[in-house]
Protein backbone atom coordinates (compact mmCIF):
# COMPACT_ATOMS: atom_id res chain seq x y z
CA UNK A 1 0.00 0.00 0.00
CA UNK A 2 1.22 3.33 -1.16
CA UNK A 3 1.90 6.11 1.36
CA UNK A 4 0.42 9.31 1.20
CA UNK A 5 3.43 10.90 0.34
CA UNK A 6 3.94 8.72 -2.74
CA UNK A 7 0.68 8.99 -3.91
CA UNK A 8 0.96 13.15 -3.95
CA UNK A 9 4.69 12.47 -5.21
CA UNK A 10 2.91 10.36 -8.11
CA UNK A 11 0.28 12.83 -8.87
CA UNK A 12 2.98 15.82 -9.44
CA UNK A 13 4.98 13.95 -11.87
CA UNK A 14 1.99 13.37 -14.11
CA UNK A 15 2.43 16.17 -17.41
CA UNK A 16 -0.62 18.18 -18.53
CA UNK A 17 -0.81 16.22 -21.48
CA UNK A 18 -1.56 13.10 -19.57
CA UNK A 19 -4.43 14.59 -17.68
CA UNK A 20 -6.25 16.24 -21.41
CA UNK A 21 -9.40 14.16 -22.06
CA UNK A 22 -9.08 15.08 -25.71
CA UNK A 23 -7.65 13.32 -27.74
CA UNK A 24 -8.87 14.21 -31.50
CA UNK A 25 -6.74 16.17 -33.24
CA UNK A 26 -8.36 18.41 -36.85
CA UNK A 27 -5.55 19.87 -39.38
CA UNK A 28 -6.63 21.95 -42.39
CA UNK A 29 -4.41 24.08 -44.61
CA UNK A 30 -4.46 28.07 -44.94
CA UNK A 31 -3.25 30.48 -46.69
CA UNK A 32 -0.88 33.10 -44.93
CA UNK A 33 -2.67 35.57 -45.14
CA UNK A 34 -5.88 33.66 -43.78
CA UNK A 35 -3.49 32.44 -40.88
CA UNK A 36 -2.50 35.83 -40.05
CA UNK A 37 -6.28 36.50 -40.09
CA UNK A 38 -6.72 33.77 -37.67
CA UNK A 39 -3.97 35.04 -35.85
CA UNK A 40 -5.27 38.03 -35.03
CA UNK A 41 -8.72 37.38 -34.60
CA UNK A 42 -7.78 35.14 -31.81
CA UNK A 43 -5.53 37.49 -30.25
CA UNK A 44 -8.20 39.98 -30.44
CA UNK A 45 -10.32 38.02 -28.51
CA UNK A 46 -7.37 37.20 -26.08
CA UNK A 47 -7.76 33.57 -26.37
CA UNK A 48 -5.17 31.39 -28.10
CA UNK A 49 -5.35 30.23 -31.74
CA UNK A 50 -6.98 26.52 -30.53
CA UNK A 51 -9.39 27.72 -27.90
CA UNK A 52 -10.59 30.27 -30.98
CA UNK A 53 -11.42 27.99 -33.16
CA UNK A 54 -12.91 25.90 -30.55
CA UNK A 55 -15.02 28.70 -29.48
CA UNK A 56 -16.39 29.71 -33.09
CA UNK A 57 -16.69 26.09 -34.80
CA UNK A 58 -18.71 25.00 -31.09
CA UNK A 59 -20.12 27.85 -29.82
CA UNK A 60 -18.60 27.27 -26.48
CA UNK A 61 -15.16 26.62 -25.37
CA UNK A 62 -14.20 23.35 -24.42
CA UNK A 63 -10.75 24.16 -22.61
CA UNK A 64 -9.68 26.70 -20.18
CA UNK A 65 -9.51 29.69 -22.04
CA UNK A 66 -6.10 31.13 -21.50
CA UNK A 67 -5.45 35.13 -21.84
CA UNK A 68 -2.68 36.43 -24.08
CA UNK A 69 -0.73 39.33 -22.89
CA UNK A 70 -2.41 42.36 -24.51
CA UNK A 71 0.91 43.53 -25.73
CA UNK A 72 4.23 42.01 -26.88
CA UNK A 73 7.10 41.26 -24.91
CA UNK A 74 9.64 43.15 -27.25
CA UNK A 75 7.42 46.44 -26.51
CA UNK A 76 7.72 45.16 -22.57
CA UNK A 77 11.61 45.09 -22.61
CA UNK A 78 11.94 47.95 -24.68
CA UNK A 79 9.82 49.77 -22.31
CA UNK A 80 11.48 48.32 -19.46
CA UNK A 81 15.00 49.11 -20.64
CA UNK A 82 14.05 52.70 -21.43
CA UNK A 83 12.74 53.25 -17.93
CA UNK A 84 15.67 52.08 -16.60
CA UNK A 85 17.77 54.16 -18.81
CA UNK A 86 15.31 57.11 -17.31
CA UNK A 87 15.49 56.47 -13.25
CA UNK A 88 19.69 55.92 -14.27
CA UNK A 89 19.66 59.43 -15.31
CA UNK A 90 17.35 61.15 -13.02
CA UNK A 91 19.02 59.13 -9.62
CA UNK A 92 22.63 60.63 -11.18
CA UNK A 93 20.99 63.99 -11.24
CA UNK A 94 19.81 63.58 -7.65
CA UNK A 95 22.89 62.23 -6.83
CA UNK A 96 25.27 65.33 -7.47
CA UNK A 97 22.40 67.84 -6.11
CA UNK A 98 23.25 66.24 -2.63
CA UNK A 99 26.85 65.82 -2.92
CA UNK A 100 26.28 69.77 -3.65
CA UNK A 101 27.36 70.08 -7.28
CA UNK A 102 24.89 72.19 -9.54
CA UNK A 103 22.89 70.35 -11.86
CA UNK A 104 22.24 72.36 -15.02
CA UNK A 105 18.49 73.32 -16.50
CA UNK A 106 19.23 71.28 -19.32
CA UNK A 107 19.85 68.03 -18.22
CA UNK A 108 16.95 67.89 -16.07
CA UNK A 109 15.06 69.19 -18.94
CA UNK A 110 16.19 65.70 -21.12
CA UNK A 111 15.75 63.26 -17.94
CA UNK A 112 12.27 64.99 -17.83
CA UNK A 113 11.45 64.44 -21.64
CA UNK A 114 12.74 60.79 -21.43
CA UNK A 115 10.82 60.09 -18.55
CA UNK A 116 7.67 61.48 -20.84
CA UNK A 117 8.82 59.74 -23.72
CA UNK A 118 8.62 56.25 -21.87
CA UNK A 119 5.35 57.19 -19.97
CA UNK A 120 3.95 58.10 -23.73
CA UNK A 121 5.11 54.97 -25.03
CA UNK A 122 3.99 52.77 -22.35
CA UNK A 123 -0.05 54.90 -22.75
CA UNK A 124 0.02 54.19 -26.26
CA UNK A 125 0.71 50.75 -25.97
CA UNK A 126 -2.12 50.82 -23.16
CA UNK A 127 -4.51 52.17 -26.11
CA UNK A 128 -4.23 55.11 -23.27
CA UNK A 129 -3.60 58.74 -24.24
CA UNK A 130 -1.68 61.25 -21.33
CA UNK A 131 -3.79 63.62 -19.76
CA UNK A 132 -2.58 67.13 -20.63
Amino acid sequence: MASEHENVAQKQRKSGSENRKMLRRVTFRLTHEEYALLEAAARDAGLTLGSFIRVRALGMAQTRQWRRPSFELETIARLHAEMNRVGSNIHQILKRMNFGELVLAHEYREALAGYREVIDAILEALGRRRAA
